[in-house]
């Protein structure tokens, strides 16, 4: 996924289903400087940062 889009879903109203390694996630903050965001497991409520550009907008 492209930087710019995941802070277009992370500011969106709507729901859109993104995915990290096949599990769907929520993103909770974008970071410009590393390229990387904060997401939330939607099945087991872990959070953790993963690189921007390994999320899929599904």
């Amino acid at each position: 996924m492209r930087l710019e889009r995941a802070m277009e879903i992370q500011d969106s109203l709507g729901v859109i289903d993104v995915k990290y390694n096949g599990h769907s996630v929520w993103i909770e903050e974008v970071h410009k400087d590393t390229k990387s965001a904060v997401v939330k497991d939607l099945d087991t409520n872990k959070v953790f940062e993963v690189p921007v550009s390994k999320l899929q907008e599904k």
